[in-house]
């Protein structure tokens, strides 16, 4: 049995190409997401940006870094900290 050959333009395989990569780079946002939700404790803020509690703490004590404080809680929104994070 002949094995057919199909050979498509380059833009049409450029295209497919960043259509999978789009489409595993949601997949692992999903993930992702549910890893870490909107609005992080301190902890999982570290865990997040891959800091230590005290660099974190430092951040805090200069307002360098976006927050919301609720009595004795901080939370930190993942968006927020992504722009942040672009700014450093």
């Amino acid at each position: 049995m002949e094995q057919l050959k199909v050979e498509l333009p380059k833009e049409v395989t450029n295209a497919i190409k960043i259509e999978v990569l789009n489409a595993f780079k949601e997949a692992k946002n999903d993930v992702y997401q549910d890893k870490f939700p909107l609005y992080l404790s301190k902890k999982q803020t570290c865990e997040y940006l891959g800091i230590s509690n005290r660099t974190l703490d430092e951040w805090i004590s200069t307002g360098d870094i976006p927050y919301k404080h609720i009595g004795k809680t901080y939370r930190f929104n993942r968006n927020d900290l992504d722009k942040f994070m672009a700014t450093k």
